[in-house]
């Protein structure tokens, strides 16, 4: 498939785990750190995990307070083979 990033391209690339982003299926790594590595299996997806940050951003002072430490509702899952 045209834009989808295979397991060993991500381990290349510095991912450790599978994970998931409302949905959307994502490579991650570093995943102990402040900025960990987050993209999309697939590439166009990008753009809607773009679309969802964007509500995410908007959304999460509301449900939690403005004086909530702001974060990404990211799913960590098992580790790459």
């Amino acid at each position: 498939m045209i834009g989808y990033t295979t397991a060993k391209m991500a381990k290349a690339l510095g991912c450790t785990h599978h994970g998931s982003y409302y949905g959307i299926p994502i490579w991650m790594g570093d995943i102990d750190s402040e900025a960990p590595l987050v993209f999309a299996k697939w590439a166009p997806l990008d753009l809607l995990m773009l679309v969802f940050s964007w509500i995410e951003g908007l959304l999460f002072p509301l449900v939690h307070g403005p004086e909530a430490q702001p974060m990404f509702m990211f799913k960590v899952g098992s580790e790459i083979e």
